[in-house]
């Protein structure tokens, strides 16, 4: 099961019979983790917590080290998140919880100029191949942020929502050339190419942010 957090949210829900003060609200998100459907349920006058599905998908291309990827961006995650309403009576919150891996990226690359460049080293087309590259997150991390947007049904029907946040957590970089044997020299090249692309990735990327807009009715 992919969203422990939203079924364990949505069976709440359903235990409880809606009352016109019920503290809930369902409604729609757009933002980096893709498109979402979001409940969040009003717990004490200062503690919420919700949960949210999220699904996406596009394509476009990229270029690196020489190489012009076709990339495939696949969302597909969920959040399980607390929120903190500090004044009890407003929309303002922090955010504590987790969120699935944001995404998966996949690409395969051809040469910008006919040939490839792997760790400062030349080598033609035909003698690499199709090079495929991967991003992959951890399954789950941690998240921490704030935002604006409260369950509370006191505050009438429609309400606008935004968050801010990151999810912390390193992707890890694959890379490889279908021609590449096993010990050669070319499958050294691509590994020291892919270990240098991890070195700044783990240098520069060790968060990844969430900005999300959306709307809900409250009930």
């Amino acid at each position: 099961m992919r969203c422990p957090a939203l079924l364990a949210l949505t069976c709440a829900l359903a235990a409880s019979p809606l009352t016109a003060q019920a503290g809930l609200y369902v409604g729609g998100r757009a933002g980096t983790l893709g498109l979402g459907l979001e409940a969040s349920k009003l717990i004490t006058p200062n503690v919420a917590v919700r949960g949210a599905l999220y699904r996406y998908s596009r394509e476009f291309d990229r270029q690196e080290s020489d190489v012009e990827f076709t990339v495939d961006l696949q969302f597909d995650g969920y959040t399980g998140l607390i929120d903190l309403y500090p004044s009890g009576g407003g929309t303002f919150h922090l955010t504590g919880g987790i969120m699935a891996a944001p995404a998966e990226v996949d690409g395969v690359g051809q040469p910008t100029s006919g040939n490839y460049t792997f760790n400062g080293v030349e080598y033609t087309a035909a003698e690499v191949g199709t090079v495929n590259g991967t991003v992959r997150w951890e399954k789950t991390m941690p998240y921490a942020g704030l935002g604006w947007g409260t369950p509370a049904s006191r505050r009438g029907g429609l309400t606008f929502l935004l968050d801010f946040g990151v999810g912390f957590g390193k992707p890890t970089i694959g890379l490889s050339a279908s021609s590449a044997v096993a010990g050669s020299a070319l499958a050294q090249d691509v590994e020291a190419e892919r270990q240098q692309i991890q070195a700044d990735v783990n240098k520069y990327l060790k968060i990844y942010p969430v900005v999300n807009l959306g709307l809900a009715i409250r009930f």
